[in-house]
């Protein structure tokens, strides 16, 4: 059996992740279920993966999860978001009032529009298949991102978000855009996904209300998803804190989900991955058991890129490989990895 690892999207691939964005259940604006919206930005990041630019641009690098010749899930690194129409979502701020004739003092939570994130880099995309979520390749998926910008950090935005999926009833419904985006868009909530996907977000910035929106307001149901992320999200949403990102009161427009940023080069993995050297074994069980580690390890830059999890040996700056681990990282005897705890 092979040894499962990240790569960049090729052109094959596309039906495999069609697939997964029909198991997706919708609401993953970067994995549209609509063939012509997913085509589009495949065939974009094929055109980003073959640039080589000296600086973030609006680069999308998809990377797909590859074992057994399956696909079996998808991630994202976007260089620098809302180069064009600027990135919109909410901020949540606390105005204060103050009557002096009564002798009170309220506060109130608004949500307040900003473009605070525009320019900033982006993970995402992150989905993977149910029939493989018991295999333990979510870190790997998730943080094989993080040692991409560590190959390539000059590529990156200095500050990076996450946007996480909102809750979600569980027959579907949308408490938040019932209460406020259905009011100025017009339309259900899907089609403002799909639209999103496939024409951009232009129309956010042009449709949605330029005031602040008093939470105490809305619905009390609509209340309660703000910053909630969907249950799905919420091993994703652990994973980024542990990863160094902070949720500082930024939600989705559509859906009300958190976004969580950071500064990208204090990221946990970025400051701490190192560089070994590839040395290829016949047998791990050859090295010392007091040498072994279990690590992510990483090879090549943007359409090079290479990214596994496994426990193998590591001593005097070099890291011992099987043969099949070198044919997943495409490394020779020799070469510099960069590795880091997995």
């Amino acid at each position: 059996m092979s040894v499962a690892f990240m790569r960049p999207v090729q052109e094959e691939d596309f039906e495999q992740i069609y697939q997964l964005a029909l198991k997706t259940g919708g609401g993953m604006t970067n994995l549209p279920m609509d063939k012509k919206a997913l085509r589009t930005r495949i065939d974009f990041t094929l055109d980003c993966f073959s640039r080589t630019p000296s600086g973030p641009g609006g680069e999308v690098y998809m990377l797909v999860l590859e074992k057994d010749g399956a696909v079996l899930g998808t991630s994202a690194i976007f260089a620098s978001i809302g180069e064009q129409s600027g990135f919109v979502n909410y901020r949540i701020n606390t105005m204060f009032h103050f009557s002096e004739q009564l002798g009170k003092r309220i506060s109130r939570r608004l949500l307040v529009p900003t473009h605070d994130l525009t320019g900033a880099a982006e993970v995402g995309s992150l989905f993977i298949a149910p029939e493989a979520r018991k295999g333990g390749y979510g870190k790997l998926m998730a943080r094989s991102r993080y040692m991409f910008i560590a190959q390539s950090p000059e590529i990156i935005a200095d500050r990076i978000c996450a946007e996480l999926r909102g809750w979600r009833a569980e027959n579907g419904g949308q408490p938040f855009w019932e209460a406020v985006g259905r009011h100025f868009f017009d339309m259900e909530f899907e089609a403002a996904d799909q639209h999103n996907s496939i024409a951009g977000n232009q129309f956010i910035a042009d449709l949605m209300p330029i005031y602040p929106l008093y939470i105490a307001l809305l619905p009390e149901d609509a209340r309660a998803c703000i910053g909630k992320p969907h249950k799905s999200s919420l091993i994703a949403y652990n994973m980024l804190l542990e990863e160094g990102f902070t949720d500082n009161g930024y939600i989705d427009v559509f859906d009300a989900g958190p976004l969580v940023i950071a500064k990208t080069s204090e990221l946990r993995t970025v400051t701490q991955s190192m560089i070994r050297t590839a040395k290829l074994v016949d047998k791990h069980s050859d090295i010392s058991s007091n040498h072994q580690a279990n690590l992510l390890i990483a090879n090549g830059k943007r359409d090079t890129y290479r990214c596994i999890r496994a426990n193998v040996g590591m001593c005097n700056d070099y890291i011992y490989l099987s043969r099949d681990e070198a044919l997943a990282l495409q490394c020779d005897d020799g070469s510099p990895l960069r590795c880091t705890a997995a």
